[in-house]
């Protein structure tokens, strides 16, 4: 069994004075080809994991912004206008969404996406903008499935919840997408 193994991977056995056998033409295709393959599955896993921790990362912060108004106001006691640098001040939104030097927006899931909170009243709006579709249909499904929101607006069409992949995809179609979520 060794012997048979030694003989079709002799290219990979070393000694003291070097490679074991010639290494022919083909056997190093074969091993640069299975090296780039083994590269561009390494690349697509992790362009997959990236794609899913946005998603998540986007509607676990929606809903850890919700927390944070609740935790330092209350119900129903929101004000008008900009909560967004109060919350900053506050420290009542995570830190690694905070955009150093600017209390006005906090960093969304990708590098062109914005949250900003402004209170009317009885109930408070958490925006985000600047979304592709494909963001716009991940973050909206997965923030309105068991969540319980006054109301949730996509480019400012109000959608039904819970919102399904396919009600998402209607809705997330202007390139650039805004999600605006209510609560009280």
């Amino acid at each position: 069994m060794f012997l048979i193994f030694y003989r079709k991977f002799r290219v990979f056995v070393r000694n003291d004075k070097g490679a074991v056998g010639g290494g022919g033409l083909i056997e190093s295709i074969i091993v640069y080809g299975l090296g780039i393959i083994g590269l561009a599955l390494l690349a697509g896993a992790g362009k997959m994991a990236w794609s899913a921790l946005t998603g998540s990362a986007g509607s676990e912060i929606v809903m850890e912004i919700a927390s944070g108004v609740h935790q330092v106001t209350t119900i129903g006691n929101y004000g008008t206008g900009d909560l967004t640098s109060a919350l900053v001040m506050a420290k009542a939104v995570p830190s690694n969404i905070v955009v150093p030097g600017n209390t006005s927006e906090l960093q969304g899931p990708t590098g062109t996406s914005f949250y900003s909170v402004t209170g009317n009243f009885s109930t408070f709006s958490i925006s985000l903008t600047g979304l592709s579709d494909s963001e716009c249909m991940k973050i909206l499904q997965q923030t309105t499935s068991g969540n319980s929101w006054v109301a949730v607006s996509v480019n400012g069409s109000t959608v039904t919840q819970p919102v399904t992949i396919q009600m998402a995809q209607g809705v997330c179609s202007g390139g650039t997408d805004s999600i605006s979520w209510t609560s009280d």
